[in-house]
């Protein structure tokens, strides 16, 4: 026994660590790279930018976002260009669309320069538009009291005679009436608040239509909580009570197909792979930035919008 013991003893001694620290200078040098974030559409009034830089993987780790703030940004086709401009309170940079025209079918190049990196993508405007789609709402008891839930469905048909890819996008508006109090000046009065609220965001974002040529694409269905209507009871300023119909009111409700380039759809298609999933790899998020990393991409929207 005894002698299993010392064996046993000189068999661990013998073993080393599997785990070794390596030098720095052994590491792989990585420098940070600018990181870039434009999309661009006929459809938008203005152009916007995010330029951030990398943090390389061995070293110090700060989870908030490096903002490149000194950066030309130039958004240009065959003959013409604008630059985008740094807006401080943002944190982005920025242009008017009405100085520079995105037109369907052509294609654009952004060029970054922070002094240190320059960096540039391209990217072509989808030409082909969705031409029938359908929104409809419905509404339906929520299964207590006097509460309710609102239900929207979309749908649309796909753009025949060649590759499409699709990518969509909702909101609406809640209303409703209650009681506020100033502060300054002690007054407790109606007023009318108005919530806008996304649709679609944590829903699959992008679609395409291979081998699905001219098919009716149905949206995830989105259900809402719709606002109870009530009376509500309050004190005025001077103790008097007073009462108020809260007057709950759905409007604006929009939504929107967009046809998407291609960088577009690789790009979303790579982040829903990277979504934290134990059981399996981890794949590299594409970008179509020369030299750096991020996208430069471009839609081609159309929408509908319902006041049930």
């Amino acid at each position: 026994m005894l002698f299993l013991l010392l064996l046993c003893m000189g068999l661990l001694c013998g073993c080393e660590s599997l785990v070794n620290d390596l030098d720095q200078d052994k590491l792989p040098k990585v420098e940070a790279k600018l990181a870039v974030s434009c999309y661009i559409s006929p459809q938008t009034p203005r152009f916007e930018a995010i330029i951030t830089e990398s943090q390389p993987l061995f070293g110090p780790a700060n989870y908030n976002p490096v903002f490149v703030e000194n950066a030309e940004v130039i958004l240009a086709d065959d003959v013409s260009q604008v630059r985008l401009i740094f807006d401080d309170s943002l944190k982005h940079y920025a242009a008017d669309s009405s100085a520079f025209k995105i037109v369907a079918g052509k294609t654009y190049t952004l060029t970054v320069n922070d002094g240190k990196r320059i960096v540039k993508a391209k990217c072509t405007v989808p030409f082909n538009a969705v031409k029938v789609m359908d929104l409809n709402i419905e509404k339906a008891w929520a299964g207590y009291g006097t509460d309710s839930l609102a239900s929207f469905r979309f749908s649309w048909e796909d753009v025949k005679g060649q590759s499409n890819f699709y990518a969509v996008r909702g909101a609406y508006t809640l209303e409703e009436t209650v009681p506020r109090f100033y502060p300054e000046t002690g007054d407790i009065t109606p007023f009318r608040y108005t919530y806008r609220y996304d649709m679609y965001s944590y829903y699959r974002a992008v679609y395409n239509d291979i081998n699905l040529d001219g098919i009716k694409f149905n949206a995830p269905a989105h259900v809402i909580y719709s606002i109870p209507r009530r009376i509500i009871s309050y004190l005025d300023k001077k103790g008097v009570e007073r009462t108020l119909d809260n007057d709950p009111r759905l409007r604006d409700v929009r939504v929107e197909v967009m046809c998407i380039d291609e960088h577009y759809y690789k790009f979303k298609r790579s982040l829903e792979n990277n979504d934290d999933n134990p059981f399996v790899e981890p794949t590299l998020v594409y970008t179509n930035i020369e030299g750096g990393l991020g996208i430069f991409a471009s839609f081609n929207a159309v929408g509908k919008t319902v006041n049930p």
